[in-house]
């Protein structure tokens, strides 16, 4: 049954519980015996860990605990600040056992600890402020989640002996033009420096637009044109890598698994304009008489196009099936035997293989749906 955490709960007793505590047992490789043995002598497999998600009720963080709980996790601990996700939430995962919600903010120390007062194996860290254009005008908020808040995940996670943490990025992190950006490029380098010192492995995963997330493009547009016959871009030319929801969220969970520590996982994903948007858009006949279109040209801190990998991180770029891996920069580590070396001059979003029309259909009639404007 759910268990939720009160925010009146000591959390004097987090520190002295989790170094002594008896479910921290360990197997003869220095594994929690309740997580077991991963790749390479690793600690990384999800069946039976407990994994906390942060941002657990977001877009990416909710799918991410859906499809946990296919993974048969021994208990899932979902923290995030929006008490109204939290609610519709429980209602949809009612009659699941062993999930605790805590409302909290990774900004706040004190309410972030009530996460780790059980025995965390595993932290999936998705919360974050992930809209260019609001962290542009409120550029210290942005600093206050995505820095300051990822540090806290980081110093917590490693007080209480968690194995491993895998924060989730952006490619606006990659030569960023942005506030948020910037500050999901420092995150990125406050999560990897988290193995620099103690045992815990940390790992960041990388990737664009996410089809159909709240404020993304499409569903946006659907709005835009079924409510007011008007939508707004910033330019046709503009390219977007992307991917749905359930296969973001299932790359992710995978990388968790992959893991040795100090990678960054570049998940594979297509691309498309705005230009092509527009178009599939308008030989959908979501409105009668169609709809109007307003050119802005680029926004503050806008680019044009996107890239996924930086210049230097191509020299150390090997690939899986589904991944591109940025291998760490120092240390010992070495490929697995099913990633193989990649020679690439850039991973753009203007030179991606490109989505089908009628796969952005597909993907704006699923938007329409959960958006109820059938």
């Amino acid at each position: 049954m759910f268990e939720y955490v009160l925010p009146h709960q000591s959390v004097a007793r987090l520190y002295f519980g989790l170094i002594f505590s008896e479910g921290n047992v360990l197997d003869g490789k220095g594994c929690p015996k309740s997580v077991g043995e991963g790749r390479r002598g690793g600690c990384m497999r999800i069946e039976d860990a407990h994994v906390l998600v942060t941002g657990g009720t977001g877009s990416i963080g909710s799918e991410v605990v859906r499809q946990l709980m296919d993974r048969k996790p021994k208990h899932i601990t979902i923290f995030s600040r929006d008490d109204s996700k939290h609610f519709y939430f429980q209602q949809e995962l009612v009659g699941q056992d062993d999930i605790t919600f805590i409302i909290g903010d990774v900004r706040d120390r004190e309410s972030l600890a009530r996460a780790f007062q059980t025995d965390v194996d595993i932290v999936i860290h998705a919360a974050a402020l992930k809209h260019v254009l609001i962290c542009e005008q409120n550029p210290i908020e942005a600093v206050k989640t995505n820095i300051l808040g990822t540090q806290n995940v980081v110093d917590l996670a490693k007080d209480a002996g968690v194995q491993m943490m895998l924060m989730v990025s952006t490619d606006k992190a990659v030569s960023p033009t942005s506030t948020m950006g910037a500050s999901k490029y420092v995150a990125e380098k406050l999560t990897l420096d988290g193995n620099s010192t103690g045992d815990m492995l940390c790992a960041c995963v990388r990737f664009g637009n996410v089809l159909g997330s709240r404020g993304s493009v499409i569903p946006a547009m659907v709005k835009g044109i079924k409510e007011r016959g008007q939508v707004w871009i910033s330019d046709e030319e503009i390219t977007r890598f992307a991917m749905p929801i359930p296969e973001a969220a299932s790359l992710v969970l995978d990388a968790v698994e992959m893991t040795e520590g100090g990678e960054i996982f570049v998940l594979k994903m297509k691309g498309f304009s705005l230009g092509q948007l527009l178009s599939v858009f308008k030989g959908m006949n979501l409105r009668e008489g169609g709809f109007d279109v307003d050119v802005r040209g680029l926004i503050r801190a806008e680019k044009l196009h996107e890239d996924l990998v930086t210049s230097d991180e191509i020299a150390r770029l090997y690939e899986t099936d589904s991944h591109y891996v940025v291998a760490p920069p120092v240390g010992d580590w070495s490929p697995a035997s099913n990633m193989q070396k990649v020679d690439l001059s850039e991973y753009n979003s203007s030179h991606a293989e490109m989505f089908e029309d009628a796969e952005l259909v597909e993907h704006i009639r699923e938007c329409i749906v959960m958006l109820g404007l059938e």
